[in-house]
């Protein structure tokens, strides 16, 4: 049974997906060389964290717009925005929301993966829920404003 949707020429891509499928079970690849990186590959635990299945994302950009919300920082949303653009690593706390608008805090990690010429071909964009681990998970759930204190508190940005 496939975990993602994969072109079954592209080995380097299934590759990678395998490679991070399990260590990394929240994550999407996007392609770093087309308009808006699309997501190319959407793992299992991905769509579990979020609610959103593989036919709602796979048409998206990894910089997965679609988790943003009324207490998604725009400094957070610049951040993400500007690794994508410029082909660099980022790692970052920020509040996601969940399809069914739960909110949660979001470790991500945005790695650009570079193919053997060394041209950066692909975005791996992890997800982690820390909302428990940040110990503000009561803040992040009844939160409908002050993102940015509850970035700060969890010890982000």
């Amino acid at each position: 049974m496939p975990k993602g949707l994969l072109a079954p020429q592209n080995t380097f891509l299934n590759t990678i997906a395998t490679r991070f499928d399990g260590t990394h079970s929240n994550f999407v690849l996007g392609n770093a060389q087309a308009p808006d990186r699309p997501i190319v590959y959407c793992s299992d635990g991905f769509c579990e964290l979020t609610g959103f299945s593989r036919a709602n994302v796979m048409p998206k950009g990894c910089a997965c717009k679609f988790l943003w919300g009324e207490d998604t920082e725009a400094a957070a949303t610049a951040a993400i925005e500007s690794s994508l653009a410029n082909k660099t690593e980022l790692k970052t706390e920020v509040i996601f929301y969940t399809k069914a608008g739960k909110p949660f805090l979001c470790l991500l990690d945005i790695v650009p993966i570079k193919n053997e010429k060394g041209e950066v071909v692909l975005f791996l964009a992890s997800h982690k829920d820390i909302t428990q681990e940040s110990g503000n998970e009561s803040d992040v759930q009844q939160t409908t404003e002050g993102g940015c204190k509850l970035l700060a508190a969890a010890g982000g940005m």
